[in-house]
């Protein structure tokens, strides 16, 4: 899965797929669905300088920058500090929120 084009929102991105499928997503549901270990497998001996994903609530997130991954993947950088996950095409395609990609 390919990206056309990658555009910021006011409160995230858009991502405009080779299909024609476009995909919203908020900063806040990026930050929430990021793919890193630290956030994934986190066990509690381990410190970090950012927010887990879980102690945001209520806190704006933001992206302060997306750099591509070669071909195949987007890094982002919130505005909690944290900036270790690799979002594949595949992944952000596969964590779309639209109606269409939601329904059984």
């Amino acid at each position: 899965m390919q990206a056309k084009s990658i555009q910021r929102t006011a409160d995230g991105i858009q991502i405009e797929w080779q299909d024609g499928h476009l995909s919203v997503y908020t900063a806040e549901y990026l930050r929430r669905a990021c793919p890193c270990a630290v956030c994934k497998e986190v066990p509690e001996r381990v410190t970090t300088g950012f927010l887990p994903a879980a102690d945001f609530s209520g806190r704006k997130i933001d992206i302060l920058k997306a750099t591509p991954v070669g071909w195949y993947a987007l890094q982002f950088t919130f505005s909690d500090g944290h900036e270790t996950g690799i979002y594949s095409y595949e992944l952000l395609r596969g964590i779309c929120l639209c109606a269409k990609c939601r329904s059984p």
